[in-house]
């Protein structure tokens, strides 16, 4: 509603998320420590909030734009990225382990097996077209039970930040960052199967 009673459009709202999100990577990757980590995760959780705004004030307004929407996607693809990256760096400050490098790596590749799937997706949708087995893999009004449930546990918009934030609260963020890096890398092996088959 502030938003709407100040007349700000919805690209600026997109700017100001995208901006956000890094300032959220910021805190939460430069964080030593439980309070800064969830102040960095609140910042994340303002992204999410901020992340559907841009939308409802243009359908609200009837203002939308296919560059609109590429405003909307540069904000989400940097927190999908950045939001797990964070999580990796994160768990490499708080841990004492001389392997503990390996946290930063494995929450860059969990953070790239999100992006990915979504960038090969648009390249096949523009070099092939709208073929059924991208749409299989794209259109989320076609998913059964078990897909969104699985959508819900994945995406940083559903379950993943709570999960986060209880893993910064009991200081596991390094199984977090585990157990996502092998549920993205396997959910981006399948999606891009499907995509290309």
């Amino acid at each position: 509603m502030p938003f709407l009673q100040l007349n700000i459009k919805p690209n600026f709202v997109s700017i100001l998320s995208t901006v956000e999100v890094v300032i959220a990577s910021v805190v939460l990757s430069a964080s030593h420590n439980i309070k800064i980590a969830v102040i960095g995760w609140l910042l994340f959780f303002l992204w999410n909030l901020l992340d559907g705004v841009d939308g409802n004030i243009a359908r609200l307004k009837k203002i939308s734009t296919d560059l609109g929407s590429v405003y909307d996607a540069m904000s989400g693809y940097a927190a999908m990225f950045l939001f797990f990256f964070s999580a990796g760096i994160y768990a490499f400050n708080i841990s004492d382990s001389k392997y503990a490098y390996i946290q930063i790596i494995i929450g860059a590749i969990s953070g790239m097996s999100e992006l990915f799937p979504r960038l090969v997706m648009h390249k096949a949708k523009n070099e092939v077209g709208n073929v059924s087995n991208i749409k299989s893999v794209s259109n989320k009004s076609e998913f059964g039970f078990t897909k969104k449930v699985a959508l819900n546990v994945t995406s940083i918009s559903g379950l993943v930040q709570p999960i986060l934030l209880f893993c910064i609260l009991f200081s596991v963020t390094n199984w977090f960052n585990y157990f996502y890096c092998v549920v993205n890398v396997m959910i981006m092996l399948v999606s891009i199967y499907k995509i290309l088959k």
